[in-house]
């Protein structure tokens, strides 16, 4: 499971990871939660079911990691010690709460370049290594739009 006090001893390796400074997700993670208790007041529903497996910092990153690299739940449930289904739900969910806490307007879908205007994360494209040599071996002969 990923953990917050290992990469946060470290700026510079938890800036590469999740592609936000320290400091920038301290802020980010003060929004959220103060959202989340404003959101309970307001609704003053009882606690019930079970404790979330991952704490608000956790879905956090998780949603950082998602939005940085794209990986599969399945690689993002493993990372964290969660379910597939688990890891899709936080993000959703913190998806929406993102979109609330940073006032974005609401285009059903939450991205990096949405993130990276609003809090400033740090983006590189990486290119996709692809054969430059003896391309017809990975070629299919199929054509699209051909009917």
């Amino acid at each position: 499971m990923v953990s917050i006090a290992k990469t946060g001893s470290n700026p510079q390796n938890f800036m590469r990871l999740y592609g936000i400074s320290y400091g920038s997700f301290q802020v980010l993670l003060a929004k959220v939660e103060a959202y989340i208790q404003a959101q309970k007041q307001a609704n003053s529903l009882s606690k019930r079911g079970r404790k979330p497996g991952l704490d608000v910092a956790g879905q956090l990153l998780l949603t950082l990691v998602y939005l940085r690299q794209y990986i599969t739940f399945l690689s993002l449930g493993n990372q964290f010690g969660i379910s597939e289904s688990y890891a899709y739900k936080r993000y959703s969910f913190m998806r929406q709460l993102l979109m609330h806490v940073l006032e974005m307007p609401y285009k059903g879908q939450l991205s990096f370049e949405m993130l990276t205007n609003k809090v400033g994360i740090d983006v590189s494209e990486q290119p996709i290594e692809r054969p430059v040599h003896q391309q017809k071996q990975y070629y299919s002969g199929k054509k699209k739009g051909t009917p």
